[in-house]
């Protein structure tokens, strides 16, 4: 069964190295950089490991807007060669991940007609970045074409509006698939392993690595380690040296989920401006639910757990209020989150000020680190710290990583396939396009479980995620706690009001699957609520 392999193999795997049989390169850290790093080192032909201190994606990479995008916002900051890049690594994902990366139309309202100059002149360059080959070229829209494209509007309060794409992802899934092609070219990975210890030399380095499980510490040797910790890399760092300088300046961005019934957007996003008029905020079309945000704010707390407090919960929620004809409140919220960017320091300023662009430096001997950047260009930071670390040991291959597919190879033919086997088991086109978005060419290794066990029905009443999802998730995705699969498996955690808990499903059949006590399911079960409401900074609806 098609994924990163069992936890437990991939560690004895990592342990077995010796100084005189190493890595060639070993990842720290389990986002869609460190993701794309194993990828890219292992398409090389280089033996590859990674460890991430968590479960894979459960930091930045988890906690995004879910674009994939150019960054229209970037113009203003007059980040011309970042917006360029991230166009073409849009464009190319959509190659690469079809069933992940899609088409997102978004619309830019206007109630005064005086905005049109302004919001035109940045969609033309916006276009000219794309070198005019963007997914559609941006155009005119009248009040009423507005008003049609996003029902919550007032009715006659805007004077028309302007359309232009992007596309929309799932960034945890997007980052498993990655993983699962670096694991198909001999990359060992593992989760829940953190680095506790770095000792660099000329001739390679150590990194001793904790199994969070057993509670064992072992080193792992390679070449060459590269740290891809996100926000965790000045940590990640003082490991290498004591005395290493604070690079990062982590900036808190908050969303909010909401049902469509309650903010109709009909298929389209908005972007809207806040209550101040100085940022611009996602009105985004997700899955079956609407994503509202972000934030941009410093950050200084505790880097594991951000949560959404009062004061970001009533930014954004204003700001709603504010441009659509809608009066929601916290009641209305679905799901809700808090992630951290690892924006790199290096001027003076608000954190919405610093760029988006990444960075490779060296940490020490044998290390080397990679910071700030975005989700959508993953692939080129990759590529860029892999080419530093390739030159110092001798490899001369090039990224190829541009030609690799990432979970689907024909999406009409998967499609169909994928209904057609769902039909005779009762499954919906719901669960149809769940199954084929979550897990690409793999959702018809979900089908024959959901055959063989009969686990076919719906985890949660309501939500396309079934039962068979848990089981193979335990079996082919490093499933170890509850939360890895409620929060980042599927993505209950942010489009259930109950957070994937009603019913107790999932809990049962990961219990069986893994062996957990009843004592551990119970403890699983409480861990995760806690979780959830301290993330949401709300109390999760469900029975405890």
């Amino acid at each position: 069964m098609t994924g990163p392999g069992a936890r437990t193999a991939a560690l004895d795997r990592l342990f077995s190295s010796t100084p005189s049989d190493p890595l060639d390169v070993l990842v720290v850290g389990g986002g869609a950089t460190g993701a794309g790093a194993a990828l890219d080192a292992a398409a090389r032909g280089l033996k590859v490991g990674l460890v991430e201190r968590a479960d894979f994606a459960s930091g930045t990479s988890s906690k995004s807007s879910k674009l994939v995008h150019g960054g229209l916002r970037y113009l203003e900051q007059r980040e011309f060669g970042l917006v360029r890049e991230a166009a073409t690594e849009r464009d190319l994902l959509r190659r690469l991940a079809p069933h992940l990366v899609e088409t997102l139309p978004f619309v830019l309202p206007m109630a005064r007609r005086r905005m049109r100059v302004k919001f035109g002149a940045g969609l033309w360059a916006y276009d000219a970045l794309s070198s005019f080959r963007s997914i559609q070229l941006h155009k005119h829209l009248s009040p009423e074409q507005t008003e049609e494209m996003l029902p919550a509007l007032p009715q006659d309060k805007v004077s028309g509006g302007f359309l232009y794409a992007d596309c929309k992802t799932d960034d945890v899934r997007l980052v498993m698939e990655i993983l699962i092609a670096a694991a198909r070219r001999g990359a060992t990975c593992a989760n829940y392993a953190p680095a506790v210890d770095i000792d660099g030399g000329e001739a390679g380095c150590a990194v001793v690595v904790r199994d969070e499980v057993t509670g064992e510490e072992h080193p792992v040797h390679a070449r060459r380690a590269v740290v891809a910790a996100g926000v965790w890399a000045d940590r990640v760092e003082r490991l290498v040296r004591r005395d290493a300088p604070e690079r990062l300046r982590p900036s808190k961005g908050v969303h909010l989920l909401f049902s469509r019934a309650d903010l109709p957007v009909s298929d389209a996003a908005a972007l809207i401006p806040d209550v101040s008029g100085e940022r611009m905020l996602f009105v985004i079309p997700w899955h079956h639910v609407v994503l509202v945000g972000t934030t941009d704010t410093p950050y200084s707390g505790e880097l594991a757990r951000p949560t959404v407090d009062d004061e970001d919960r009533s930014y954004c929620l204003e700001a709603i209020n504010r441009i659509f004809d809608v009066e929601l409140t916290p009641e209305h919220v679905v799901g809700a989150y808090a992630g951290l960017r690892p924006l790199v320091a290096g001027k003076a300023g608000a954190t919405a000020d610093l760029s988006r662009r990444h960075r490779v430096y060296e940490l020490g001997p044998s290390v080397v680190g990679i910071t700030g950047g975005k989700l959508t260009t993953w692939r080129r930071m990759a590529a860029d710290v892999v080419d530093s670390v390739a030159s110092q040991i001798g490899c001369s291959a090039r990224s190829s990583t541009r030609n690799i597919r990432l979970g689907s190879s024909d999406i009409v033919r998967l499609s169909l396939a994928v209904t057609r086997r769902a039909a005779l088991l009762g499954i919906d086109d719901a669960g149809v396009a769940s199954l084929v978005r979550t897990y690409g060419d793999r959702s018809l290794n979900v089908l024959d479980i959901a055959r063989e066990e009969d686990s076919a029905a719906p985890l949660v009443e309501g939500q396309p995620a079934i039962e068979a999802e848990a089981v193979y998730c335990a079996r082919a995705e490093m499933t170890v706690h509850l939360e890895d699969f409620l929060a980042r498996r599927t993505r209950l955690a942010l489009t259930d009001r109950s957070a994937g808990t009603e019913g107790g499903r999932a809990v049962t059949i990961l219990g069986d699957e893994l062996g957990w006590s009843g004592d551990r399911r119970a403890a699983e079960n409480e861990a995760y609520l806690d979780a959830i409401g301290s993330e949401r900074g709300l109390r999760t609806r469900a029975t405890r």
